[in-house]
């Protein structure tokens, strides 16, 4: 038999470490790594927690890597109506509002009753300056009560004021065209109890001068209300001291003028308080002991 090719029987001879074989040097290098692409980032979007109904619920985020996704532009379920956008009609121009025709004549009126106003109330003030119109005074210089009865089935008596009126006025003259005059009762406490009443003649007053007024007030008299009984027995009572106390008062009114102007007529309240009647004994005729005349109380 033919024996193995030598090569083959041969050992192969041991290399080391530091040596290289034929094999080896022979043997193709090895393919290089190949680097792969990293795998794609999904961006993902947070949302803030969703506050509202129970029932509502959020639209899916929207496809980061799809332009065309339904949901890339519109935050919403459903996006706006194609009108949000634009339509094939024409851009309407802003409306302009324009105000009514009758809101500027009521400010017309309005502007000119300011002016009014203004006006008035610098007349006045420049006429109140120039004229300086005062109050006239008055005064009582007599008043008297004569048969007065009170014992009778009706109460009667007569009183006569006399007064003075003083224009005060240096520019303005007094037109004094009604002046009523009322008597009252004062009772224990100080209230007025309603007596009697009467006009006195209309009189007109010069600037800086006076005049003098007097009246008769009857009670008694059909015109004049009844009296009641609980103010006769009051006054029955005092008459037995000697003295009862009266008191008078007059409603007013007066125009001032003057040369080219004339003021409204004004309504002036007089009154004359305490006037304390002494009777002579038992006579119904008694009055009042007035050394000098008592001024009265005068209201606007």
């Amino acid at each position: 038999m033919p024996s193995p090719p030598e090569e083959e029987t041969q050992p192969k001879p041991d290399t080391g470490p530091g040596q290289t074989s034929e094999r080896d040097i022979n043997q193709p290098p090895p393919p290089p790594p190949q680097s792969q692409p990293p795998p794609p980032q999904t961006q993902q979007q947070t949302y803030p927690p969703v506050m509202g109904y129970p029932g509502y619920h959020q639209p899916p985020p929207p496809y980061p890597n799809y332009p065309n996704a339904p949901y890339q532009q519109y935050p919403y379920a459903q996006a706006p109506p194609a009108s949000y956008y634009g339509s094939s009609y024409p851009a309407q121009q802003n409306p302009v509002y324009q105000r009514p025709a009758s809101s500027g004549f009521v400010r017309g009126i309005f502007t000119g009753l300011i002016v009014l106003v203004v006006l008035l109330c610098i007349s006045t003030t420049i006429t109140w300056l120039v004229l300086r119109p005062q109050i006239p005074l008055f005064s009582v210089n007599n008043f008297s009560v004569s048969n007065f009865n009170v014992t009778g089935p009706v109460f009667s008596a007569q009183w006569t004021a006399n007064l003075t009126i003083e224009n005060q006025n240096t520019k303005l003259k007094g037109y004094f065209d009604r002046i009523q005059g009322l008597v009252y009762h004062q009772n224990a406490v100080g209230e007025d109890e309603f007596l009697v009443t009467a006009f006195f003649q209309p009189v007109f007053v010069e600037t800086k001068k006076s005049v003098v007024i007097g009246e008769t007030l009857t009670a008694g008299d059909k015109e004049q209300p009844k009296v009641p009984s609980w103010v006769v027995d009051e006054m029955k009572k005092e008459r037995e001291t000697g003295t009862v106390t009266f008191s008078l008062r007059m409603a007013v009114w007066v125009t001032f003028k003057t040369d080219g102007w004339a003021a409204r007529e004004r309504g002036l309240k007089v009154f004359c308080g305490k006037l304390k009647v002494g009777f002579e004994g038992i006579s119904g005729n008694g009055a009042v002991l007035l050394p000098k005349p008592l001024p009265c109380v005068v209201y606007v």
